[in-house]
């Protein structure tokens, strides 16, 4: 629980926040998107590696244990993507062309 109150709050914030960065938006909406997210990612954050972790340090072998630990989080990086790019309310980026 203490992972998830601590790094996961930063660690998310900072994904969330370099993805909107580098997608074009505006650090005024970037940090808006961030605060406006950040409460149900750290919800979605403790159901997802709570129950993870409970399981995998119980039930799964060590020896398997880092594959499993890396396909969970590569689902969850694929939920942040969405989260991250979900600007609503906002005009979209300007064009990097």
């Amino acid at each position: 629980i203490v992972e998830i109150c601590t790094v996961g709050i930063f660690v998310n914030s900072v994904s969330i926040a370099a993805r909107g960065m580098l997608a074009g938006h505006n650090m005024t909406e970037v940090k808006s998107h961030v605060v406006d997210e950040m409460p149900i990612v750290f919800l979605n954050d403790a159901r997802v590696w709570f129950p993870y972790n409970m399981v995998a340090f119980s039930l799964i072998p060590a020896h398997i244990r880092p594959t499993t630990t890396a396909l969970m989080e590569a689902v969850w990086q694929t939920y942040i993507s969405v989260r991250s790019n979900d600007y609503q309310n906002s005009s979209p980026p300007p064009s990097l062309q």
